[in-house]
């Protein structure tokens, strides 16, 4: 979940980019490592399904422990509260359920064992979750989820649109982190856990409820597109984060959304609002898309449908892409999903979004290109790391280049940069960071540049000794041609040694 912690890394906001229905609540905090304080959005969850699961210590049905594989699974019904089940012992057990479904269902399983008062509590199992669909009599993978996207909770939830399989029926495995991968560094010791029950649950995504939507065909124009909907939580009085999905009856086939930020969504404004898009990852370890490659996303205003102002190839990477463009709030704009030239179409070919408006870190100053008159970023404190959080423009790429410093507290020893561009859909190309020391040469360990398939991420790089500041050197190589944004966003970490 590495691009979830670098997201946390790069804004200040603090947004709520939780997947809809899956904890994100008034007052959530930021996940461990993730570096993210202060308030964006104020997105609240969607009612995305039309049952929940049953928490874990509460209600449901407990089905015996002899569900050990997807031939002896226990059953499960599509929106009923769930059942619940114990993982004993923890280290070894594996739990297997099996339900009815049909090709084409669009569903949201969930577990719970995580309180609610600390979801990433190791006492309580990290929870995985994979599924299954029968072909030729065999039970073959075809999605799997260890956190939600993006990552609220160790409490596995996935959101798929079913495929065929034979009779109908489907199967799920739940079963601990260390069991799923036998005990790698990203799982929690097992030895930990003290509590092992669990609840799992699944429905149908109904795209009636509020802040929901699947697309409706044809909305492969402008002015077919398929609103996104935006609604508000009447308790709070922030907005739902707004779920999205759909489906490619071709490799030529377009989706075209059409949306519009309330005016009032962005509670807590940074220097400019920012229209977020969060992809969900596909694959078999992932929501069980098969549109694994050459999946294109971009965002245009209504009015000039042909000029791109964002886009992305979701599909690059070891981590999710995104979408985070500075927009306007009461603006028309359209959103599209489509496939590269030349992509081969899938077996069940899908794609689920999540939207939200958000503000932005702190805007760079207008005056910024002098490495002997960087300008000052405002320190927040992050626990024992000190933070810098930027947003800013290269205006004219490669000559434009924009000069920060930030300053090193007494006892620091290491700085950690992430920055997004491309890979936020902007169309900067090869965008770069250098952090400049003495002389302003770059340190050791202290320059990343970002491309279409890596993240720019500058790791725990060691201050030189008797530094009292730092300077960041922000360039871009060029500009696509065809994407005309210019934004980029970047968020400074200054860290004491790692405990021994």
């Amino acid at each position: 979940m590495r691009r979830n912690v670098l997201l946390g890394l790069v804004i200040s906001s603090g947004a709520c980019l939780l997947a809809a229905g899956a904890g994100c609540s008034d007052g959530a905090t930021t996940p461990p490592g993730s570096g993210g304080s202060g308030g964006g959005g104020g997105a609240s969850q969607s009612s995305s399904s039309s049952s929940s699961v049953a928490q874990s210590g509460s209600g449901g049905m407990t089905p015996g422990d002899d569900n050990v594989s997807c031939d002896t699974a226990a059953e499960l019904f599509l929106d009923d509260p769930g059942l619940q089940d114990t993982l004993d012992p923890i280290d070894t057990d594996e739990d297997f359920y099996k339900f009815k479904g049909m090709a084409g269902q669009a569903i949201l399983i969930s577990t719970d064992a995580k309180p609610p008062q600390d979801e990433f509590d190791n006492t309580y199992p990290d929870l995985v979750l994979t599924v299954y669909k029968k072909e030729g009599g065999q039970w073959v993978q075809i999605a799997e989820n260890d956190d939600p996207f993006p990552r609220s909770s160790n409490d596995s939830s996935l959101y798929t649109i079913l495929p065929a399989s034979q009779d109908d029926e489907y199967c799920m495995r739940v079963t601990e982190c260390n069991v799923w991968v036998g005990g790698a560094p990203g799982c929690a010791p097992s030895a930990d856990i003290t509590t092992y029950d669990y609840a799992i649950g699944a429905g149908v995504i109904d795209p009636s409820a509020e802040s929901i939507a699947d697309e409706k065909e044809p909305n492969d124009t402008a002015a077919e597109g398929t609103p996104i909907e935006y609604a508000k939580n009447p308790d709070s009085g922030n907005y739902f984060i707004s779920l999205q999905w759909g489906g490619f009856s071709s490799a030529t086939d377009v989706d075209i959304w059409s949306f519009n930020v309330p005016a009032d969504a962005v509670m807590v404004m940074g220097d400019r609002p920012v229209c977020n898009f969060d992809f969900y990852p596909g694959g078999e370890n992932g929501s069980g898309s098969t549109a694994t490659t050459g999946l294109i996303a971009y965002v245009t205003t209504a009015a000039d449908p042909l000029t791109k102002l964002a886009e992305i190839d979701v599909t690059l990477g070891q981590t999710p892409s995104q979408i985070a463009v500075p927009c306007q709030l009461g603006t028309d704009y359209l959103f599209f999903m489509t496939r590269a030239a030349g992509t081969a179409a899938g077996a069940n070919d899908f794609y689920f979004v999540n939207h939200i408006g958000t503000g932005s870190n702190p805007l760079e100053a207008a005056v910024n290109d002098d490495v002997a008159m960087p300008e000052a970023l405002k320190p927040t404190p992050n626990g024992t790391t000190t933070s810098y959080f930027v947003d800013g423009d290269i205006d004219m790429a490669p000559m434009d280049i924009d000069y920060f410093s930030v300053d090193v507290p007494s006892g620091a020893a290491t700085v950690s940069v992430a920055c997004g561009g491309h890979r936020s859909g902007s169309g900067l190309r090869g965008l770069k960071v250098s952090v400049l020391g003495a002389n302003d040469m770059p340190i050791a360990g202290g320059v990343s540049t970002e491309t279409a398939q890596n993240d720019l991420f500058i790791q725990d790089a060691n201050i030189p000794a008797g530094v009292t500041s730092l300077k960041l050197k922000v360039e871009a190589a060029s500009q696509d041609p065809n994407v005309t944004s210019t934004f980029y966003r970047c968020g400074v970490h200054v860290s004491p040694p790692a405990a021994p």
